[in-house]
């Protein structure tokens, strides 16, 4: 089993164990720097046994490496780590050329992140339309509302009992 493969199912279990929903587990091996489609992660996990069955051997108190040992008997590990990371040994390579300036609590951690939104069926023809009027790609139009609706500030409703 190449490299690559030992990893990317190594993060499917992790995804797995917590409790992550097929999109945010899929956005979470890309974001471990794995390639990984929706159709790609369903077929890791058939050749895993399902997710049930990752999640059988997780309840066990099975660690990621004993599942994959289990899993994959013929499969070499050798990549996986042990243990994982202690924080020390994340930043070895990390040189700081002076003081930073903390980050805020509230910044964001990506660039960009995805979102899942259940629309009634004419709101999302309507969003697809203008679009295609706009030649604009509808991710681009509701990124453009919603920058525009959220840049306007709270509205409040109109108080008459000040007046």
């Amino acid at each position: 089993m190449a490299k690559q493969t030992v990893l990317k199912q190594e993060r499917i279990i992790e995804a797995i164990r917590r409790d992550l929903p097929e999109d945010q587990a899929v956005v979470f091996v890309q974001s471990s720097g794995y390639a990984m489609t929706p159709t790609a992660y369903r077929r890791h996990l058939k050749r895993m046994g399902g997710r049930e069955n990752v999640e059988r051997l997780i309840r066990s108190g099975k660690s990621n490496r004993e599942i994959m040992e289990f899993l994959f008997p013929e499969a070499n590990l050798t990549e996986l780590p042990l243990q994982p990371p202690v924080q020390g040994q994340l930043f070895v390579d990390l040189t700081v050329a002076g003081p930073t300036e903390p980050e805020p609590p509230d910044s964001p951690v990506y660039d960009t992140v995805k979102l899942t939104l259940h629309l009634p069926a004419d709101v999302y023809e309507a969003l697809r339309l203008a679009a295609r009027a706009e030649g604009k790609t509808q991710n681009r139009l509701i990124t453009e509302l919603l920058t525009t609706a959220l840049s306007q500030g709270p509205r409040f409703p109109e108080d008459n009992s000040r007046t």
